[in-house]
């Protein structure tokens, strides 16, 4: 079984996906609310940029996670 290595890299990837996280997730709620009160046309489009933000944390955490137990010399 791999081990976990928490070294400083680690957990600012973690962070750093974190960040990229909680922003898409932020931002795909504020385009879901200015879409349901705005009539204008492409309103909620930053919606849209939340959704991709959300997948580079996400894809932020994987690798980082994986690169955490890759086994290798400690």
């Amino acid at each position: 079984m791999a081990e976990v290595r928490w070294n400083a890299g680690v957990l600012a990837g973690l962070l750093i996906g974190l960040v990229w996280l909680v922003a898409g997730v932020v931002l795909v709620l504020v385009g879901r609310s200015r879409r349901r009160s705005s009539t204008a046309g492409g309103a909620g489009g930053v919606g849209i940029i939340g959704v991709f933000l959300t997948v580079v944390g996400a894809l932020t955490w994987f690798a980082t996670l994986l690169l955490a137990v890759v086994p290798g010399e400690s």
